[in-house]
């Protein structure tokens, strides 16, 4: 679904990209707006929630307030009358219908009232009427004041303004009332109600339109942050920063090549629409597969917050271009978004042993927050230890579901990986102290999920160089009781070096599956690269933060 909505997108940004270079895109534009709603809506469809499962009611709801609204508006756009207005003001109390939309959710926020979200869904279908009263206050202020340099020029500015002050002030006011579906439901009554505004007020069309689309771009933008795992966007953030004005060089590049279209004809103005929508495409391209590179670099989170911003833009760009739009942009920027956003999203390391699967009931877990303000362990749900007499014997390590992982990296640009495959034994005395492990991990099923970066680390003389030095090692020599699990010390490996290591470790527990004995061990520690001849580097970092999770079988 998403590669279809994704290529959907691109042809309509094309498409409207060659109406805005032909000039024709007067008309077309509310069928290119449009699609961008609906569009939005459907990325959202995953994300409502009726009693913890995904209920898409609300989401057919709005995409059928849209189409409903835009069919209607389209049939009577020829007609005057301002009692058409009134139209999209009723469509909201559709909702009163679907009582039990009071128990959805949406992105974890519950959305409590219908009244609430009703009300809601009238302040998007009555902001055009309200901004074109106060654009009329504002006319008869200025004639009363004889300022004859207020034009056409100045009220569009006067109207982009409000619709800046309106945007921020929904923002605020709608996630505090009713969570972030509040984005998503004002902007699709809002462009709902832009459908009867054309011809009837007074307003420009181009700017009621950006204001819509900017919207759905902010609600789209929300939902990616959400789908790569980001909790939210931090503007400190050096790749938003990148996004932000990344945002600002296509809409200028789109700009050009429209307008030098515009002044040309026949296989060049074709030619300079290419150029027009193919270098914001690659554009956004690039900048999303600059985080593969290094995760500080573009990514997701430059995306978002180049999406957003475009939205912003277009409303100071239709200001001053009242004759002109960039939806083409918009549509070609979401569409290539949400086109490469599989290949590019965020690492999401493997999860943990299924030890429900085991037969094993570990101790309650401790979960804690996922806080960017917490280190690399406070952020892991480390398990409670069982008593080590529960697995004493001879164990060999199951290669193909034990794992290790590990970060490195300055606060906000850290590094994830796994070593995919571990071999070893464990030898679990009845006297705990004197039990005894053996690892080892080969090299090169070592990944950081970007095989350009692997090859490197792997290969490389000043990572792993895996020719010379094909695995990572350990060999305990003490168990010490620790808390619930045992601190143990032995010699690692790495590189040609050996030196003492030590790392925490807890039995989650021994469990049974197709008549095999099993157990699960859980481990921590972290150790400094740089002591085991390989380069230092602040960018890269030094302190390598591990944890392990193993599933041994009884010999």
């Amino acid at each position: 679904m998403l590669n279809i909505i994704s290529i959907f997108l691109l042809l309509s940004g094309f498409f409207a990209t060659l109406a805005k270079v032909q000039k024709k895109s007067k008309g077309s534009q509310y069928i290119a707006v449009f699609i961008l709603g609906v569009s939005s809506i459907i990325i959202s469809k995953n994300y409502v929630f009726l009693n913890e499962e995904v209920n898409q009611t609300l989401i057919l709801l709005l995409v059928a307030a849209l189409s409903v609204n835009f069919a209607i508006g389209e049939i009577l756009k020829s007609k005057h009358n301002k009692l058409l207005l009134l139209f999209p003001l009723l469509t909201p109390l559709i909702f009163f219908f679907y009582p039990n939309l009071s128990q959805h959710s949406y992105l974890n926020f519950r959305i409590d009232s219908v009244n609430m979200l009703v009300l809601f869904a009238l302040l998007g279908s009555c902001t055009p009427i309200l901004i074109n009263i106060l654009q009329i206050g504002v006319n008869k202020l200025v004639n009363k004041l004889n300022i004859t340099s207020y034009k056409e020029t100045e009220s569009n500015i006067v109207e982009s303004a409000l619709y800046y002050l309106f945007i921020g002030g929904v923002a605020a006011l709608g996630n505090f009332l009713l969570g972030p579906i509040s984005i998503l439901i004002i902007a699709t009554f809002l462009l709902s109600s832009s459908f009867f505004a054309r011809q009837r007020l007074s307003i420009s069309p181009h700017i009621l339109l950006s204001a819509s689309a900017a919207l759905f771009l902010i609600s789209a933008a929300t939902i990616l942050v959400q789908k790569s795992g980001f909790s939210s966007i931090n503007m400190t953030n050096g790749e938003v920063i990148e996004g932000i004005f990344i945002a600002g060089f296509i809409v200028l590049i789109y700009e050009l090549f429209s307008r030098l279209g515009q002044d040309s004809k026949g296989k060049k103005q074709i030619y300079l629409t290419c150029l027009a929508f193919v270098i914001p495409a690659i554009t956004v391209v690039v900048v999303g597969f600059l985080y593969t590179q290094l995760e500080r670099l573009g990514g997701m989170l430059s995306l978002t917050a180049l999406l957003i911003s475009l939205g912003l833009l277009s409303i100071l760009y239709s200001s001053f271009k009242t004759e002109s739009n960039l939806i083409g942009l918009k549509l070609t920027a979401l569409g290539v978004t949400l086109l490469i956003m599989p290949i590019i999203m965020p690492v999401q390391q493997s999860s943990g042993i299924d030890l429900e699967g085991l037969g094993i009931s570990p101790a309650n877990e401790k979960s804690n927050s996922s806080s960017d303000e917490l280190n690399y362990f406070q952020k892991l749900d480390i398990p409670n230890g069982q008593d080590l007499s529960l697995a004493t014997g001879s164990w060999s390590i199951n290669e193909e579901v034990s794992k290790v992982f590990f970060e490195l990296g300055p606060k906000g640009g850290r590094t994830k990986g796994e070593f995919r495959e571990v071999i070893g034994t464990f030898n679990i005395k009845d006297n705990a102290e004197e039990s005894s492990i053996e690892v080892k991990m080969p090299v090169k099923k070592l990944t950081t999920f970007n095989s350009i970066r692997d090859a490197d680390l792997i290969n490389e003389p000043e990572f792993f160089e895996s020719s010379k030095y094909p695995e990572v090692t350990f060999v305990s020599k003490s168990f010490t009781p620790k808390g619930d699990g045992y601190e143990v010390k032995g010699d690692f490996t790495m590189k040609g070096v050996t030196k003492e290591e030590s790392f925490d470790l807890k039995l989650v527990g021994v469990g049974e599956v197709d008549g095999k004995k099993v157990s699960v061990f859980w481990g921590f520690s972290s150790i400094d690269r740089t002591a085991y001849n390989m380069e230092p580097s602040a960018k890269i970092g030094d302190i390598v933060d591990f944890h392990f999770e193993v599933q041994l079988e009884k010999k």
